[in-house]
């Protein structure tokens, strides 16, 4: 017994001398640690559909000056300082009506200012906001009407 005892040790141990066994058993230089990982930052959407709306909302009719000022409504359904809160308000908004919704940052304000819809008349826009109003009262009770000059 005592011999397979020993012929164990052994073979779990190792055979050799005790100053093999000490080489054997010094620490592993240590490992470098991996870079760690960039930190993400947040982006918001603020413009996403500025251009494509801005474009399709720009046809002249043939020979019609460059130079003519256009006039354009949209509803405006808020201004915000949190950029968070701009984004929800444009995406609830963007899912609701599936039109152009603008986020227009205001830098002398630091207001992120959520405008939806090109209208032609300051009446469409107003009654897109009345339909806005009865479909959901309590979150556009202070939307309006703004007018924009290109």
């Amino acid at each position: 017994m005592l011999l397979v005892a020993c012929a164990v040790t052994a073979a779990l141990t190792g055979c050799g001398s005790a100053e093999e066994s000490a080489v054997e058993q010094t620490p592993a230089p240590p490992q470098q640690r991996p870079a760690p990982a960039p930190v993400r930052r947040l982006e918001f959407e603020t413009r996403t559909d500025t251009v494509t709306a801005l474009h399709g909302a720009d046809r002249r009719p043939a020979g019609a000056s460059g130079r003519e000022v256009q006039i354009r409504y949209m509803v405006q359904i808020g201004a915000f300082k949190d950029p968070h809160r701009a984004s929800e308000v444009q995406a609830e908004a963007r899912k609701r009506y599936r039109m152009p919704v603008l986020n227009d940052y205001h830098a002398a304000r630091g207001l992120y200012q959520i405008r939806l819809g090109f209208f032609v008349s300051r009446s469409s826009a107003h009654e897109f906001r009345q339909r806005m109003l009865k479909e959901h009262p309590e979150d556009y009770r202070d939307s309006w009407v703004v007018q924009l000059k290109r």
